[in-house]
Formats: C-alpha cells, sequence, structure tokens
C-alpha cells in the first residue's frame, strides 16, 4: 500500500493527476505488473492532454486513446506499413490506426523520464487530424519539442541529439545506393 500511495503523491507532485471530468475513460491498459498501473496510467493521459493542449496547436482529441499496452523490448507492434521494432532507442509507438499507445518495458509512473515517454506518444494522438502531415515522422519534431518542455518544467534535461531528431523527422528521400 506503501507503494500505490508514493506513486499517487508523485504523479500529484509531477502535475499530472486529474480528478473528475478531466479524466479520459474508455483506455483499456494492458500488460500492467500491478493494479495501480492502470489507474496511473489513465490519470497522466488526462494530465498530459491538458498540458499538451495547453503547450502547444493541439487540441484535445475527441476520442481517447483507445488503449495503452505495456511491451517488451525487442517486440514488433503497429499496424500495416507502420510497423517497429522496439528496441534500446525506441521506448514508445503510437499506433494511428488502432489509437494505441505502446511502452516498453521497464516503466514506472513515477519516474518523470518515464512518464515522457508517455507524453511524447500522447503528443502523437492529439496530432492526428490536427494538420496535414507530409508524412509520420514529421510528427517527431514538435513531440520531442513537447517532451523536452515538460521536463524543463521539471528542471530535467532531455539529452536529445536534436541534429538525429532532425534528420529523423524530415520528408526527404532517403539516400539510397543501387547495389
Amino acid at each position: 500500500m506503501n507503494t500505490v500511495r508514493s506513486i499517487i503523491i508523485a504523479l500529484a507532485l509531477s502535475g499530472a493527476v486529474m480528478t473528475g471530468s478531466q479524466a479520459r475513460a474508455g483506455t483499456e491498459v494492458t500488460g500492467t505488473l500491478a493494479d495501480w498501473e492502470e489507474p496511473a496510467v489513465t490519470s497522466l493521459l488526462a494530465g498530459f492532454a491538458s498540458w499538451i493542449a495547453e503547450n502547444s496547436e493541439y487540441a484535445i482529441a475527441d476520442t481517447p486513446v483507445r488503449a495503452v499496452a505495456f511491451v517488451t523490448k525487442g517486440e514488433t507492434v503497429g499496424t500495416g506499413e507502420r510497423q517497429v521494432s522496439l528496441g534500446n532507442r525506441t521506448r514508445g509507438h503510437y499506433d494511428e490506426a488502432t489509437a494505441t499507445i505502446y511502452i516498453v518495458r521497464p516503466w514506472f509512473p513515477a519516474d518523470p523520464y518515464d512518464q515522457s515517454v508517455l507524453l511524447h506518444e500522447m503528443v502523437h494522438h492529439m496530432q492526428v487530424g490536427a494538420k496535414h502531415w507530409y508524412c509520420p515522422q514529421a510528427q517527431e519534431w514538435d513531440a520531442y519539442r513537447l517532451q523536452e518542455a515538460w521536463l524543463e518544467e521539471r528542471g530535467l534535461k532531455s539529452n536529445f541529439h536534436w541534429a538525429s531528431i532532425l534528420l529523423e523527422s524530415s520528408c526527404a528521400v532517403r539516400d539510397h545506393h543501387p547495389d
């Protein structure tokens, strides 16, 4: 019980806990290891939606995230051409077709860096339909920018490699060499 209380206190101190009508219902959370993880994730999502709406051009989505799935490193997730193998660097993925956020374990709801991964994927949920994207990777720049701003509000450094993010978020044709 002390663990649950500690997590709830940490979430409250992080400014992520929302109550009443601010919480979004209907999000299925799978792959949890403890009973308290589902309400913690649901609360974080609601708080992040409000924070993103206040700190960006993205409005709170009309539909909630359908699912948050905790997965293990190395799993391939997503649908169609947007399948991704989650590994060392990739800690989360948003599947637009199913409105599902995938989060790689280990993940702890009281850790602000882990929280920021969920926030990053929530940005992608809110980006859907917000404007036209010439390619899916173009959404990454804003998601990383907002993730960094959220971390900085908490006095934390992101340590993102912005040159890599710029290249990753480009819609330019990749350099392909003939065999």
